[in-house]
């Protein structure tokens, strides 16, 4: 198995921004005409996806479904992970439709749209134009008589809150770096009939020993800032890797 990569951050609209195949700078001159259409097939652009980034607010839900993994130890994100082999999503089905009893992270829940960080650390909204769901005679249009409309400005609040959460996040995996808790890490499965274990995928989590050996005042500070919690939840998640193996068996069959 190789080792999943870490994924670009969506704030950065130098160079490729992941998932995003034609990001341009939202604009009414340029885009006025331009607007939304659901698309028949909502996730296929994700179809091929095998990670996504997510943040600390998230773990609550996606560990339901997911592993949630970190891309690396230097340089930490965390990531849902959505399959055991490179370009696999085991939750977009046939119909390209999300499967419905999974959660869906907020970095697709935001898609075409995304903040980009500018110079001078100001912000702007990014619309991928090249999305299924950006059309020139749309159902939902960006803007109404000149100015932002609703459901543009319901996408655009989002955003917001994905790079609030981004923000957070970020304290988050420099606490865990910090604090040295990441380690390289193998997940395995024993199918029937065989005795020796089989691995499922190399990744980097949190190390339960180096956790569990902190100091009293330390565990402290991390259950008041939230830290704690969001660690052991990234924990319980590990346990979908087998989930992650009796889906793909199941769509296989």
């Amino acid at each position: 198995m190789t080792e999943i990569p870490a994924a670009v951050p969506a704030s950065e609209i130098s160079g490729q921004m992941f998932l995003y195949e034609k990001p341009e700078l939202l604009n009414k001159e340029i885009h006025g005409t331009m607007g939304f259409t659901p698309a028949a097939r909502p996730f296929d652009f994700v179809r091929d996806v095998r990670a996504v980034p997510l943040t600390m607010v998230e773990f609550g839900s996606a560990q339901r479904n997911f592993p949630i993994i970190f891309s690396n130890m230097e340089n930490p994100v965390p990531l849902a992970i959505f399959g055991l082999d490179d370009d696999e999503n085991l939750f977009v089905g046939e119909n390209g439709k999300w499967d419905e009893m999974s959660y869906v992270p907020m970095y697709l829940r935001c898609h075409p749209f995304a903040f980009a960080s500018q110079e001078q650390g100001r912000m702007a909204v990014v619309v991928d134009t090249a999305a299924a769901s950006v059309t020139d005679n749309p159902t939902y249009p960006f803007f109404v008589d000149g100015e932002i409309s609703e459901h543009t400005d319901v996408l655009m609040r989002a955003c917001a809150d994905l790079e609030t959460e981004r923000n957070r996040t970020q304290e988050f995996c420099d606490k865990v770096r910090e604090l040295e808790l990441l380690t390289p890490l193998r997940a395995t499965h024993t199918p029937a009939g065989v005795t020796e274990p089989q691995a499922l995928a190399n990744y980097v989590g949190i190390d339960v020993e180096k956790l569990n050996a902190l100091p009293a005042d330390v565990i402290y500070t991390l259950h008041t800032t939230g830290f704690l919690s969001a660690m052991y939840l990234h924990l319980y998640s590990l346990e979908n890797w087998r989930h992650l193996m009796a889906r793909k068996v199941s769509k296989s069959s």
